[in-house]
């Protein structure tokens, strides 16, 4: 008896080694980049998806990076072309392989494929002086009022439809778009979360406005695979895999934070003097 149930064992163990065995193969044939080099699209001078005004900054995503060029053997440079859109549009066709950065049905990324799940949420919210922020019940409240974004911000198409129905100017600069909120020229921002809050710190203001507590419209940000990239399988597996890692998503969220803190202490939290703060509208 105890001989069948060794031999049972036995077997039993065989068949495992030997299923790992395979999934060891299958894992090393989807492993196969067949590019000389492989690239990447990123978002320009988007603290912290990209925390420079280059084209060739990984933010966030460094660690990313640096392991799937150690996994792939393969230099790993950045994409680069006027504008994000323009990187994101020619980058897709054969131009790049990866994109840092990308949202869920947006035209703009049709020649791109999402890596599931999201590496990180990007929500839109509402920024308004103390005062004002407190007296507004629900979102409908704004269709009366006056508002803004920043023409560097990126949105979701949805989103885009959802900001249709609001009294909203288009404005170049963060600086330009908080004086006029703090003056009272306009009643309020939309902006995504950690893009808003950075610029509101790098210019001294974040103690001044009120951020929404939480996001008017959820965006989760992923990151894609060139349809067209000849090594889209081995890419599409291995950030699959990466991503799927609960604990490194966390880390990306912790450092989000981090960085933010630390460009709080890195800035020096002097309100521009142009601004001639309406007192009345704190």
């Amino acid at each position: 008896m105890k001989k069948i149930f060794a031999l049972s064992a036995f077997i039993a163990l065989s068949i495992f080694c030997a299923h790992h065995a395979v999934s060891q193969i299958r894992v090393e044939k989807n492993y196969h980049f067949t590019n000389d080099t492989l690239s990447f699209v990123s978002f320009f001078d988007y603290f912290p998806f990209s925390e420079k005004q280059k084209c060739s900054d990984a933010g966030l995503f460094k660690e990313l990076i640096d392991n799937l060029q150690k996994t792939a053997n393969k230099e790993i440079e950045a994409y680069c072309a006027e504008t994000y859109e323009k990187a994101v549009d020619k980058g897709a066709k054969k131009g790049a392989d990866i994109i840092l950065g990308m949202y869920a049905d947006n035209d703009l990324y049709e020649e791109w494929k999402i890596i599931y799940p999201a590496i990180i949420d990007n929500p839109v919210h509402l920024v308004m002086t103390p005062t004002l922020i407190s007296q507004v019940k629900g979102i409908d409240d704004l269709k009366e009022l006056k508002g803004a974004i920043n023409s560097h911000d990126h949105f979701s198409d949805f989103v885009r439809e959802q900001l249709k129905k609001f009294d909203i100017e288009t404005l170049d600069s963060s600086d330009e778009m908080y004086r006029k909120l703090i003056t009272g020229e306009i009643d309020y921002i939309f902006t995504t979360y950690w893009y808003g809050m950075a610029e509101a710190i790098k210019l001294g203001v974040k103690n001044m406005v009120s951020f929404s507590k939480r996001g008017i419209w959820n965006m989760p940000l992923f990151i894609g695979v060139s349809k067209m990239s000849p090594s889209r399988r081995s890419l599409s597996h291995y950030l699959t895999e990466w991503i799927g890692q609960e604990e490194l998503r966390q880390k990306i969220k912790d450092t989000a934070f981090e960085t933010l803190k630390q460009l709080a202490e890195e800035s020096t939290g002097i309100v521009p003097e142009e601004y001639n703060l309406n007192k009345s509208n704190m």
